[in-house]
């Protein structure tokens, strides 16, 4: 018993030894909601798929299996923008070298008119008559296709009797878009040009999938190639593009994308915030999955190769196979679709690379050999153009340039012909998809608490289920009911209202004075996805949210606007009769919104006066406005100093 009491006096004293020597930071943390949004999306995206695999599995007979797959293919078709012309492909073999039995040549041509693509060709030297090929995109490496891994993938099918063409994607390889030396990896630059051609109503997924598209027609023009034998293979970022040019160019009959197939539903439970390309403009709306890019083509043949150990989860992968294989099942096809499983994390290696050697041999009824060959070129000797790459070329222009040319002539038209403030108010709305401005929504009357000495309470709005908008207010005692002043004056943080605000809080501004931070913002700012609290990075919380809105239409700022729009109707039903938004930060674009929305009595307070408009971000390299505010196609109705115009006298700007 002594003992007993000796031990547990000794474990007590290690725990309390323990405690002092371990500081106590939690409360500096004040996200009381952070994980609201991620299971607020994680639900929409779990029923989605549970929609979607039941229409999967009431599917009986051929006939329900095509009609999947021509809603597969409607989704596709209404989801990515091409160029409505095409330009000429103005092709150039710059550079020809020959490797015993193997020819890589060096080439260009245009996806877009001075818009040019680096690519390597290479063409088995011993062939009878012409051959089949197949597009290697590349993964997400900053040296794109002189990658050691893709090159020698692309020597080893050419070495099997396959044609490749092997093409840099954009800010990749020879094909840098930006002067600026910078050691950020390609995918920071990617979602930078995504935000940029967002205002415009495209996306880098569209940009990416059309170079693909690009790519096939230069194939086409190939003699030496049998066009009715085109595959597409590529890892991580280019198992991406495998899957999404597959699904929009119906002239390549088969696909092996390494390292990307999941389901999005996965995606989403795992916080994986994918890259720009990766989350197509509205493709879950209509109730789409991962799936649909494989049964758009079904029986085509696929071969999805998946590492057990990879963030894009496997169980998502073999979720989407058997979903994929059902339909080409009833097709009378299920030898066409199979699925490889790699022990080991993402990654492109020679497991992975004999896969897919030995699917396209079969698919092409080509030879397969039982070894790989080491790699013949010099990286170096890959190249196509000197130094500076496509920056080089006379006329070249980038992505940036050609979206500046289409914000100038969107705004040209805009100003002939502008829209009464009642029209521009309804289109904003359409866009933001915000529906009734004049919600008086439920709230709650929370814990009041203490910061800097001062005595705040808090109002929880649910502006919709699930989702809780912190209202801050100062108060001289304990007196919860929500009472406001006429004159009211609603101010909005750059990411936090307790961090921010608080010093312009004083006994004399109580219940004329009010903070608010909307979802994702404050006290609902993400603790899952970004737990370092940078809230506008690249693949931040805010950044994948409002990628996860894009893809459902439902755009992540037109929520947050409705949560201001939300609080605003909440103090004019308490006693305000004028409320005034004062915006900081980011926040101005919401308060813009907000006040163009609403009807009410509401004037606006940018503080540090109006901010960097979409037209200017486009112009700007570092791509200033966060992903999350910046609408799908704003450029097309409107720009943020031509709303604030419409506003007139209600907007002022301060310091």
């Amino acid at each position: 018993m002594k003992r007993n009491f000796f031990l547990s006096t000794l474990f007590l004293a290690s725990l309390s030894l323990a405690a002092a020597e371990i500081p106590d930071n939690s409360w500096k943390d004040h996200r009381i909601y952070g994980g609201a949004l991620q299971y607020y999306y994680q639900q929409i995206f779990e029923e989605n798929l549970k929609r979607y695999e039941s229409v999967i599995h009431q599917a009986k007979t051929r006939a329900d299996a095509l009609r999947i797959v021509r809603t597969a293919q409607a989704r596709i078709k209404n989801t990515w923008r091409f160029p409505a012309e095409k330009c000429p492909l103005a092709p150039k073999v710059l550079k020809k070298a020959v490797y015993g039995d193997l020819i890589v040549e060096n080439i260009t041509f245009q996806s877009r008119k001075n818009f040019t693509v680096t690519a390597n060709f290479y063409l088995p030297a011993k062939r009878s008559g012409k051959v089949p090929a197949v597009l290697f995109v590349q993964g997400h490496s900053n040296s794109g296709k002189r990658t050691g891994g893709y090159a020698r993938a692309c020597e080893n099918l050419a070495r099997r009797g396959i044609a490749v063409l092997s093409i840099d994607p954009i800010q990749q390889g020879e094909r840098h878009q930006y002067a600026e030396d910078s050691k950020l990896n390609c995918t920071a630059f990617h979602n930078r040009m995504n935000r940029q051609l967002t205002a415009l109503g495209e996306t880098f997924s569209d940009w990416r999938t059309y170079d693909g598209i690009r790519a096939v027609d230069y194939l086409f023009s190939r003699p030496e190639v049998d066009t009715r034998r085109i595959g597409i293979n590529g890892q991580s970022g280019g198992g991406t593009m495998t899957a999404l040019i597959f699904a929009n160019d119906h002239r390549i009959m088969a696909a092996a994308p390494s390292c990307y197939i999941t389901t999005f539903c996965h995606n989403v439970q795992n916080e994986v915030a994918a890259d720009g390309e990766q989350m197509p403009a509205g493709f879950l709306a209509a109730g789409g999955e991962m799936a649909d890019l494989i049964i758009a083509r079904a029986p085509q043949p696929y071969r999805i190769i998946a590492q057990k150990g990879d963030y894009f989860d496997v169980r998502g992968a073999r979720k989407t196979y058997a979903l994929a294989k059902k339909i080409y099942s009833l097709l009378g096809k299920e030898e066409n679709i199979s699925m490889v499983e790699i022990p080991g994390r993402h990654s492109y290696g020679q497991k992975g690379r004999m896969k897919a050697y030995e699917f396209f041999t079969s698919v092409f009824g080509s030879k397969n050999l039982p070894e790989e060959h080491k790699l013949s070129p010099k990286v170096l000797s890959l190249n196509c153009l000197g130094k500076g790459g496509v920056r080089s070329i006379p006329g070249e222009k980038t992505v940036r340039d050609l979206a500046k040319e289409q914000a100038v002539q969107l705004r040209l038209r805009r100003e002939k012909n502008p829209l009464p403030l009642q029209a521009l108010r309804a289109k904003i709305a359409s866009l933001l998809k915000v529906g009734n401005v004049a919600y008086l929504p439920p709230y709650r009357c929370l814990r009041m608490t203490e910061i800097d000495a001062k005595l705040f309470q808090r109002v929880g709005i649910t502006s919709e289920k699930g989702i809780t908008a912190t209202l801050f207010y100062m108060d001289t005692g304990i007196d919860f009911e929500l009472r406001v002043n006429k004159d009211a004056v609603l101010m909005l943080p750059h990411i936090s209202a307790r961090e921010e605000l608080v010093k312009y809080f004083t006994k004399e501004t109580a219940r004329s004075l009010f903070a608010l931070d909307p979802r994702g913002m404050g006290e609902s700012e993400s603790a899952a996805v970004d737990r370092f609290r940078r809230l506008y990075t690249d693949y931040g919380a805010d950044y994948h949210f409002a990628a996860l809105g894009l893809m459902l239409n439902r755009p992540y700022m037109g929520r947050r606007v409705f949560d201001i729009l939300c609080a605003v109707n909440l103090l004019l039903a308490n006693g305000a009769e004028k409320v005034t938004l004062r915006a900081y930060g980011n926040s101005r674009y919401l308060a813009i919104f907000a006040a163009l929305l609403t009807d009410k009595k509401v004037d606006l307070e940018l503080v540090g006066g109006v901010p960097v408009t979409y037209e200017q971000a486009i112009s700007d390299p570092l791509a200033p406005i966060p992903q999350s505010m910046v609408p799908y196609g704003i450029l097309k109705f409107a720009d943020i100093d031509g709303i604030c115009r419409a506003l007139k006298e209600r907007v002022r700007s301060v310091q």
